[in-house]
């Protein structure tokens, strides 16, 4: 009897303890969203970069103006070339400024051989901003910066511009100038055009 009663007493402690006994359990971990920063591409310290490269070079950019269909050339020194680029030097794009005003998007493009990174209004933007859109281009083989284009938008004697710049990284640069007619029309008054690279 004593043979039965000891495995029937291991049973009973077994099973009578394990009602009390609850399984442990392991909390799942927390995922915590991680919030990404906008960041753009710094286009005022890419172009700053830019002017003191062509600085550096021994040579004088060419200046061609074209005001309706008729150009004049001549050779400019470079440090005349600043004044006539400072208007898009400002408002300054580093990588968060502009973040709350523009959105990027970014697509391959495979007709241009390039990455374009464009950016554009996600509301109203404040009048003190004349910064419209621009659009930075990169060669997708080897990561730099081929092109960056501006938009900005001037009023001048009730009279609405908008102003265009054009950089193709270390060869030339060109400035339009757009009059925004009544009705929606526009006429290019000017077009300046700087080539360094020959």
């Amino acid at each position: 009897m004593n043979k039965y009663c000891i495995p029937a007493i291991i049973i009973l402690l077994v099973y009578g303890c394990s009602g009390n006994v609850k399984p442990a359990v392991i909390p799942a971990p927390v995922q915590v969203e991680e919030q990404k920063t906008a960041s753009f591409f710094p286009v005022t310290s890419f172009i700053r970069g830019q002017i003191i490269t062509l600085d550096s070079l021994p040579v004088t950019p060419l200046q061609i103006t074209i005001v309706k269909q008729k150009s004049d050339s001549v050779w400019m020194p470079k440090k005349d070339m600043i004044p006539l680029l400072k208007p898009f030097l400002e408002p300054v794009i580093s990588e968060t400024n502009l973040t709350k005003y523009f959105k990027e998007t970014k697509f391959n493009d495979q007709t241009i051989n390039a990455v374009t990174f464009t950016y554009d209004p996600v509301g109203i933007i404040p009048d003190s901003i004349t910064l419209r859109h621009w659009d930075v281009y990169v060669d997708p083989e080897r990561g730099n910066v081929t092109k960056v284009f501006m938009v900005k938008s001037i009023k001048e004697n009730n009279l609405s511009f908008t102003q265009q710049l054009t950089w193709q990284t270390d060869k030339m640069a060109k400035i339009s100038t757009i009059l925004n007619k009544p009705g929606g029309d526009m006429e290019l008054l000017k077009e300046v055009v700087f080539i360094w690279k020959f």
